[in-house]
């Protein structure tokens, strides 16, 4: 590595002001990926801000209709976490132990890694990211907070504080498909939410991560099964139509048509694994 100087800053201001006092400084959460990059000089920072030691960016609360999770919060908590039942069953598939450890929720998101398996499980439940700058405070939803590949909307010397996730009272779920080993980046990754009422689907949301630049949504698929009666025919329709609109990049996990293949059977599954899940009869 090369050498770096490290501040612990206490408070979010004291970190503000070292990012914009020091030119090329990085932010240091748990540390699971930029390690990584250190060692491989991928990045080469003259400072590093490590924002483990404010108090404040860390915890999970329920609040007011919402569940707010702090940036420092590291995903074992989460994952051991009872508020949001789906967002900890994803979190207990990232990665192993070891990584759930020590990466934390602010730098999961800021990463913008395609792979992530939070971000389809946010955008789903309607989260908010919660930043601050030396502009002050700002929400957007976690879908606009992703711009493209390895690129968010932060600002130069913006912080993640907080992911903010309403309650609500959909059924969901979040399947992984890994064509190597489980720890292994996916190959996709989708959430599915809906609820039921007179024995039809309400407020159907599916997000797939892993297949385009950022969490993707087709809201005119999830159309199909609006205010309709499950059954197997929809779910593989909405599948067909996601994977149409999937624009994935062939790799390691597999060939771009594979990706979209895959695509089409894991909607549909997830799909019925939430329709099961708020109560519905599948026809």
């Amino acid at each position: 590595m090369r050498p770096f100087d490290l501040h612990e800053p206490q408070t979010i201001e004291e970190a503000l002001r070292l990012l914009q006092t020091h030119d090329n400084s990085m932010l240091l959460g748990g540390g699971a990926v930029l390690t990584f990059l250190l060692r491989e000089r991928l990045a080469a920072p003259d400072h590093l801000v490590s924002l483990t030691g404010i108090a404040e960016l860390s915890g999970i609360t329920r609040t007011d209709g919402h569940v707010t999770i702090g940036a420092t919060t590291i995903l074992r908590d989460i994952e051991q976490s009872t508020l949001i039942p789906v967002l900890s069953e994803a979190a207990h598939l990232v990665g192993n132990v070891r990584v759930r450890n020590v990466a934390t929720l602010g730098g999961h998101l800021a990463q913008a890694d395609i792979h992530l398996d939070l971000p389809p499980v946010l955008v789903a439940l309607g989260a908010e990211v919660d930043m601050q700058g030396p502009g002050g405070r700002r929400t957007v939803p976690v879908g606009e907070f992703f711009l493209g590949y390895y690129e968010t909307c932060l600002r130069h010397a913006e912080i993640v504080t907080g992911v903010r996730v309403p309650v609500t009272d959909h059924a969901g779920i979040y399947v992984k498909y890994c064509s190597l080993s489980q720890q292994d980046w996916p190959t996709l990754g989708v959430a599915a939410f809906m609820r039921a009422r007179d024995g039809r689907a309400r407020g159907v949301r599916v997000v797939v991560g892993a297949v385009s630049d950022r969490p993707l949504r087709v809201p005119e698929a999830e159309a199909l099964l609006e205010s309709e009666r499950p059954a197997l025919d929809i779910f593989a329709e909405v599948g067909r139509r996601y994977a149409a609109a999937a624009d994935p990049i062939g790799d390691f996990t597999g060939s771009a048509e594979y990706k979209r293949e895959v695509t089409a059977v894991y909607v549909r599954r997830a799909l019925e694994a939430a329709a099961q899940r708020s109560g519905l009869e599948i026809a």
